[in-house]
């Protein structure tokens, strides 16, 4: 079985920068509602294909539309940590693991 790819950088860019992503996403979705909330839709009439949801008032879509955001962004989130987690670099882990098990008395190592 051929060893897991090292993490990107992306992945460690994603994974040092949790907090601030989920704040900044958070407060976009603040700053959206209060848009949403202090405006009139710019049109009444919706083409068929968006009259299926159009009896849901148009907070509720957006708060649907930002739950998939936050979903993707805690999986995006999840599988960068889990990459680095899981990554063992295979130049490194030989030494240690070799001298984890190679323990003895002194006499026996010299």
């Amino acid at each position: 079985m051929a060893p897991p790819p090292p993490p990107t950088a992306v992945d460690h860019f994603v994974a040092q920068s949790q907090t601030p992503i989920l704040m900044s996403a958070f407060g976009l979705q603040v700053l959206h509602y209060q848009y949403i909330r202090r405006t009139q839709a710019a049109w009444d009439v919706l083409p068929a294909s968006s009259r299926a949801i159009s009896f849901l008032p148009r907070t509720l879509r957006a708060g649907l539309g930002w739950g998939v955001v936050f979903v993707g962004l805690l999986t995006q989130i999840t599988s960068a940590k889990n990459a680095i987690r899981d990554y063992t670099d295979p130049v490194v882990t030989r030494p240690l693991q070799s001298r984890a098990w190679g323990r003895g008395t002194i006499e026996e190592t010299t």
